[in-house]
């Protein structure tokens, strides 16, 4: 519709051109050949240009077309007008003139036009593959963190199992339950490309109840997340490596063990998570391992510069992780 109505306007224009100037005859019999003469050349343009050629031979056809579609519309304006063949010199000038000014000025538009639209083609390509390549690197990344978390998990609790069956075979049971309903949550979260927050949070809840079967009262854990906010929609993966480092680096070193607690709230069109330990702290400023890393890589992708994550911890006095999701792009 932009194009037609450009059309148009732009063959007003030259009808009142040729008026101002006294070529052709009046501004209504310029108006009819200015508006044949540059929807024909339009028209022929679109088909020209929809042909699969290139080089010197769509030049070619761009010429024919702005020669044909002037000869044509010319054509028309005259049965309409009802000049006829005894169209004079004037007249025949008009129609020479328009064909060429329109048809160069059409034929450098849809050509410009069709350079723009392959070139945002090649762009969207090169995007959608540079995306591709980066959701395999982070997938990748996930795959490595899994491996990272899970054989430290799982070759401790299952040594706790084998040493349970004979000390306390009721309460191996118990863990290897917990450890089996752990595992199908961990496969269906990570092989998932989606999920909720109450996901995550049943895949969190699974893993600290093995967890505290192996620790015991030296574990204590608690979720404070309203129920509106586990329908929200949450990657896979983004708290189970900051609660396990608040087990493994806080809780699990200090004699006495401690408590985790994860809580979440929506302030300022943001959902804000807290993961929050009692631990052993950090002894010097929070490093920054392949866990950490892999989370702010991955929140930089899902949601640019609007996510961030913040980590802060005194000595002795535990460890707290922040993770700042704009709630429009998780909602």
């Amino acid at each position: 519709m932009r194009v037609l109505i450009g059309t148009f306007l732009f063959n007003t224009l030259i009808a009142g051109f040729l008026s101002a100037i006294g070529a052709g005859g009046d501004f209504t019999l310029n108006l009819v050949f200015s508006q044949c003469i540059g929807f024909s050349i339009l028209a022929l343009m679109q088909i020209v240009l929809r042909l699969p050629l290139s080089g010197a031979a769509r030049g070619v056809a761009v010429g024919v077309g702005v020669l044909v579609g002037a000869a044509l519309g010319g054509m028309l304006a005259r049965f309409l007008t009802g000049i006829g063949n005894s169209m004079d010199g004037g007249h025949e000038a008009q129609s020479l003139l328009i064909g060429l000014v329109f048809g160069g000025i059409a034929a450098g538009f849809f050509w410009l036009r069709e350079r723009n639209a392959k070139l945002e083609t090649e762009v969207r390509a090169r995007e959608l593959a540079r995306l591709e390549a980066e959701k395999q690197s982070l997938a990748a990344q996930l795959r490595l963190l899994q491996a990272q978390i899970e054989p430290h998990f799982l070759f401790n609790s299952l040594a706790n199992v084998a040493a349970l069956i004979e000390a306390d075979p009721k309460l191996a049971g118990t863990l290897l339950d917990a450890l089996i309903r752990y595992l199908r949550s961990s496969l269906q979260r990570t092989r998932a490309e989606g999920g909720s927050l109450g996901d995550e949070v049943a895949l969190l809840t699974a893993y600290l109840d093995v967890l505290k079967i192996r620790m015991g009262s030296r574990l204590a854990y608690a979720f404070e997340i309203p129920p509106a906010l586990l329908g929200l929609d949450f990657p896979p993966m983004l708290l189970q490596p900051l609660v396990e480092n608040a087990i493994r680096h806080g809780l699990e070193p200090k004699l006495a063990g401690g408590r985790v607690q994860v809580s979440a709230a929506l302030e300022d069109g943001l959902l804000r998570i807290r993961v929050a330990d009692d631990g052993m702290g950090f002894a010097e400023a929070p490093g920054e391992g392949v866990g950490l890393s892999n989370i702010r890589a991955r929140l930089a992708a899902l949601y640019g510069p609007q996510a961030r994550m913040l980590v802060s911890s005194g000595v002795g006095a535990g460890v707290t992780a922040i993770l700042e999701i704009p709630l429009a792009t998780t909602s």
